[in-house]
């Protein structure tokens, strides 16, 4: 059999590459190790006896064959829907296991089910519309969060990645699905609590330390993301953090 010239290997395999990566298997091991062996004759190194042979091999097979392809296809749809942002990962490795004839377990299953009936919710419906205190209280929580350190985060991965769910599908989107606003308010409960549900109310009279003070506001976030309210302490208007204020007197 006639050799094949650097040249021609490099061509072919190009085109089979590209034929991976039309099926949708542009991450899978074969076309990585295509890709990897692009790279190298592109640098006019040659390739060892074994590379050859699985490199032609793969040419003569052409394109992949992929399994399952009409829920590899729904998968497809799902990754490109608005909102579905933090399934992308999940979403990407199951269509690799599928489009492989890989079986998923019955929990797998179910978790794939769950994300395409959201992504189908989605493009029938579209992003949801916020309300006005749900949009403040997203912005004021994401304010809040950015200031966190990296110890802080380091301990609390979860509380982490639905912070950066919800700060990247309101950056891109200004709006966040039903399901990462409720992660996020889950992980920040004992804020969301005292800004959706008020310990005291505008027009009630409490107390800032020792001194009466007349509620004005409901609580808000500051620029900085803490939540404050404002006062009125002997006739003077003042911005204290939710936490100063209290039913009681203080006999600190």
């Amino acid at each position: 059999m006639t050799r094949k010239s650097l040249d021609r290997r490099l061509s072919e395999t190009t085109d089979t590459l590209a034929l991976w990566e039309h099926a949708g298997m542009e991450t899978d091991r074969s076309a990585q190790f295509l890709r990897d062996m692009i790279s190298r004759m592109q640098r006019g190194k040659g390739l060892s006896a074994g590379q050859r042979k699985y490199v032609d091999s793969l040419i003569d097979q052409g394109a992949p064959q992929v399994h399952n392809a009409k829920v590899t296809a729904l998968i497809d749809e799902a990754i490109k829907t608005p909102g579905m942002t933090q399934c992308v990962q999940p979403l990407s490795d199951f269509r690799y296991k599928l489009s492989k004839g890989w079986k998923l377990s019955e929990k797998q299953q179910a978790f794939l089910d769950g994300m395409l009936k959201q992504a189908e919710e989605l493009k029938t419906n579209g992003m949801p519309e916020l309300s006005e205190k749900d949009r403040d209280l997203i912005v004021g929580l994401c304010k809040q969060c950015r200031g966190q350190s990296d110890w802080y985060w380091s301990h609390r991965p979860g509380a982490h990645r639905a912070y950066r769910n919800a700060e990247q599908m309101f950056h891109e989107h200004g709006t966040v699905t039903e399901q990462v606003l409720s992660r996020f308010k889950s992980q920040n409960k004992s804020v969301t609590r005292l800004y959706e549900t008020p310990r005291v109310l505008p027009g009630v009279l409490a107390y800032v330390r020792r001194d009466p003070a007349v509620v004005m506001t409901v609580p808000y976030f500051n620029t900085s993301g803490t939540l404050v309210l404002d006062v009125l302490v002997a006739g003077e208007l003042r911005t204290v953090t939710e936490s100063e204020v209290g039913k009681r007197r203080s006999h600190a």
